[in-house]
């Protein structure tokens, strides 16, 4: 029998600021495909940046509907706050890539960037 292929990676940049923004640049990833969904965070100036993944179930609340207060400062900084209901839900299995995609482009007027890995 074939092994099934693992199915591909892919990174949704969820928030990217500029250089100017917060006390430093916050990058906030969305990594899917693996797994356990992850979500990425980048701290600081691109050359110095400090960073990590962590599983999704991490940052949520205990109720898995809200944010872990751990990462609220990066998602004031980045205003991503209106992505927590879609990963909530993404949490208990739903399929809401498509959601985040159409929500992104809605306040940002073009899609997220996708990296394939």
């Amino acid at each position: 029998m074939a092994k099934k292929k693992p199915a591909p990676r892919r990174t949704i940049v969820l928030a990217q600021t500029g250089s100017g923004h917060w006390p430093h640049p916050v990058e906030v990833t969305l990594q899917l495909g693996g797994d356990v969904v992850q979500v990425g965070f980048s701290l600081g100036p691109h050359i110095v940046n400090a960073g990590g993944l962590v599983p999704l179930a991490n940052v949520l609340d205990e109720t898995g509907t809200g944010l872990n207060p751990m990462f609220s400062e990066e998602f004031d900084a980045a205003q991503l706050h209106w992505v927590i209901p879609y990963l909530a839900r993404l949490h208990t299995g739903e399929d809401v890539i498509d959601e985040i995609h159409t929500a992104y482009r809605e306040r940002h007027g073009k899609p997220p960037r996708i990296v394939a890995t």
